[in-house]
């Protein structure tokens, strides 16, 4: 099927390697597509996944399991088969979202909002998908039925790590100041010269 801008999207690209997020059954009742959405939201919020990045996700598969829902009637004409959802993450980041339902009809792709009535409610979940994702397609199933699916960029708002910040270098240490020199003493008292050693007595003349 081409779209506006030539490219072809119902070619299923098996060439990816994909790594499987979760798959889980729903009902085929309209309470999937609630269920569908909060178990996205829980398997994206482990994956470190949010914000926009994850609403826009999970509004692709809001759309793409309703539509299972109304649209995936088994050949004979019964709802008893599964609707089944799967998350898939490739290496570089995208994310893969893929619906199966039992019925072979595929569906009908839009081709951009003129190819959508206004006035009307079918198709238009399928436009918001296209408008949301950056590629989309469907292919049969393994066994049977059909899978639908759609493909979203590496998220943009992941949370980054801190930058690491290197330790301080500590500055050099300053050299320890020279330790003054002790003041010499003062001399409180003057030091007295020696005493003179005595003379020797002379001897006294005697009487004449």
């Amino acid at each position: 099927m081409l779209t506006d801008s030539g490219l072809v999207h119902d070619v299923y690209d098996s060439g990816r390697p994909w790594l499987s997020l979760t798959r889980i059954p729903l009902p085929h009742t309209p309470e999937a597509a609630r269920r569908a959405r909060r178990h996205t939201r829980e398997v994206l919020a482990l994956r470190r996944v949010g914000g926009e990045s994850a609403a826009t996700v999970e509004l692709a598969v809001s759309e793409l399991v309703t539509n299972a829902v109304r649209h995936g009637v088994c050949v004979c004409g019964c709802t008893r088969g599964a609707v089944t959802l799967t998350l898939l993450r490739s290496p570089d980041g995208r994310l893969r979202v893929e619906v199966a339902d039992p019925a072979r009809t595929p569906p009908g792709w839009p081709t951009g909002v003129a190819s959508v009535d206004t006035e009307a409610t079918e198709g238009r979940g399928l436009l918001l998908v296209t408008a949301l994702a950056s590629d989309w397609g469907d292919h049969a199933g393994p066994a049977r039925g059909k899978v639908v699916w759609c493909e979203f960029g590496p998220p943009t708002d992941l949370p980054s790590a801190p930058p690491s910040v290197p330790p301080p270098v500590p500055s050099p240490a300053a050299p320890a100041p020279a330790p003054s020199p002790a003041p010499c003493p003062t001399r409180s008292a003057r030091v007295s010269p020696a005493p003179d050693s005595p003379r020797p007595a002379r001897p006294r003349a005697g009487p004449s």
